[in-house]
């Protein structure tokens, strides 16, 4: 009878000890996923935060880029302008000079 007794006292204490043990893997689990996905939170807001400085470094480069051609486009546009008002200028003064030859 005694041994009965001391083999249910070693199997309850089997018993506790497996169900502190379970506990403990799993709490050592749920800590590990936890950290991992803390881990994945934080590279993902990373490569957010990456991807979202060269986009605005992209449109900067492009801002940049269209504001060079509108400037070029501004400077052809006044020479053309320039250059046509001189042959306008030179056309006039032409016809005023065989005007007065004629006269």
């Amino acid at each position: 009878m005694k041994k009965i007794m001391e083999a249910e006292r070693q199997a309850s204490s089997l018993v506790t000890e497996a169900r502190v043990y379970k506990t403990m893997l799993l709490n050592q689990a749920r800590r590990k996923g936890e950290d991992k996905a803390k881990s994945l939170l934080l590279d993902a807001e990373n490569i957010r935060k990456k991807h979202e400085q060269e986009t605005q470094e992209q449109i900067a480069k492009t801002k940049q880029q269209f504001a060079k051609k509108i400037e070029e486009i501004a400077n052809e546009l006044q020479n053309q302008v320039a250059d046509k008002k001189s042959q306008l200028v030179n056309q006039l003064v032409n016809e005023v000079m065989v005007s007065d030859r004629t006269r």
